[in-house]
């Protein structure tokens, strides 16, 4: 039988980039002749999703002497300490752990979660046969946790549903892709929006992404929007399908980031592919999630960010961007993404 490397979650759902990632890997792995399931903290999957990976109790059922694990941590999770304790030959690919002095406000069940996981990610190092992460920055901070040499691999994504880019009727449009949590800053991003209304452009504001348990934070981000007098035009669109997705892409104006912290920004990526300008904050890995095909800003003050909006609407800088978009996106495809996940996979199993 064949040696197996598995791959190991504290979480899966559906649309989620760690897991879209893993089960794209288990590909991968699957085709360089290797066993490979998907293992999920079972406490955190989604039901959606049960017929394509196992829960983590599973493993003794699945596994045979010597295989493999590759935990995915971007929290704490039980499923963890449950594979150490049964192989002493495991990996670990580094997603990043929000700060929780980012969220402790409007999300403190969060923040506690995030504080517990970035105080124990450092006693992986120790156990860890092989590092990697989705970015430099990333690696960056498991180097400073003493792991050694972190391969950056970046994030696989499934083949994505695409739309034709239309111009749609009405107001410039704005749009955001995120998790709805204090660290992404939607209310940043509202802010935005009325200091660019002053300035004379009328545009709308298209949030997608689940809020989850967030509500505090949903409900302070309408209030935000109700007082700056632009609640008609912010549009909370929630999780929606892969289809609308590509609807909201293709009739976008501009992509706009405002996040206090990425540790990669798949998002961004999504953006460049539909050929969308952007304006971003230079927050963790989205510098070099970006590059050059958008508009890197180093303070996020309202005015400066409508400012930088309404300069991009005009025009002048969508040719700059679209010149570099296309040796960005030929960093993050999938081939190249999968070329680095195959090295590394290739040097775990030898280690």
């Amino acid at each position: 039988m064949s040696e197996g490397i598995h791959q190991v979650l504290a979480g899966a759902a559906p649309r989620d980039a760690i897991t879209n990632h893993a089960l794209r890997a288990q590909e991968v792995i699957r085709s360089m002749g290797f066993r490979s399931e998907v293992l999920v903290d079972s406490s955190h999957l989604s039901r959606e999703i049960t017929d394509l990976v196992r829960p983590h109790g599973d493993w003794d059922q699945i596994t045979e002497a010597g295989d493999r694990a590759i935990l995915h941590y971007s929290i704490d999770s039980p499923a963890f300490l449950h594979v150490l304790d049964r192989t002493p030959h495991v990996a670990l690919h580094y997603h990043n752990v929000t700060p929780p002095e980012l969220l402790w406000r409007d999300a403190p069940h969060i923040a506690l979660a995030c504080r517990d996981g970035r105080e124990r990610l450092g006693h992986f190092a120790s156990r860890a046969r092989r590092a990697a992460a989705d970015s430099h920055f990333n690696a960056q901070e498991m180097t400073d946790l003493g792991f050694r040499d972190p391969t950056v691999i970046g994030i696989l994504r499934p083949d994505a549903q695409t739309a034709a880019r239309h111009r749609h009727k009405g107001p410039p449009r704005l749009l955001f892709i995120g998790r709805g949590v204090p660290n992404k800053c939607q209310h940043d991003l509202i802010l935005s929006l009325a200091a660019l209304r002053d300035t004379g452009v009328h545009a709308e504001l298209r949030l997608i992404g689940s809020w989850g348990s967030n509500r505090a934070y949903l409900h302070r981000c309408l209030a935000l929007a109700a007082e700056c007098g632009v609640q008609d035009q912010v549009h909370v669109l929630h999780s929606v399908s892969d289809q609308q997705l590509a609807d909201e892409l293709a009739t976008a104006d501009i992509f706009v980031c405002l996040s206090e912290h990425e540790g990669y920004g798949v998002p961004i990526i999504e953006a460049m592919a539909a050929d969308l300008p952007i304006v971003a904050y230079a927050a963790g890995a989205i510098p070099e999630t970006l590059g050059a095909a958008g508009l890197l800003l180093d303070d996020k003050h309202p005015s400066l960010v409508a400012e930088a909006i309404a300069a991009v609407l005009d025009g002048g800088l969508a040719g700059e961007m679209g010149a570099a978009r296309g040796p960005q996106l030929a960093r993050h495809s999938d081939g190249a993404t999968a070329d680095r996940l195959r090295n590394f996979v290739e040097d775990f199993a030898q280690c």
